[in-house]
């Protein structure tokens, strides 16, 4: 993946729903629905540790700072 789409994750530390629904917003604003499902199924396997899940989030967008 050579563009991945800017996602913002303003949440509480160790909120891992609020972390998967931010992915998903900024691969649906991109138009990636491909990669979408592929996020969505990794989550699904990796369990709902939060640091797993920031690794994997972060092959599919690049977080950015709230300014």
């Amino acid at each position: 993946m050579c563009n991945k789409p800017k996602c913002t994750f303003y949440g509480e530390a160790n909120d891992i729903n609020a972390l998967i629904h931010c992915v998903i917003r900024a691969l649906d604003k991109a138009d990636m629905q491909k990669e979408k499902i592929e996020y969505i199924r990794k989550i699904n396997r990796d369990g709902n540790m939060f640091d797993s899940a920031i690794k994997t989030s972060s092959n599919y967008v690049e977080f950015v700072e709230i300014e």
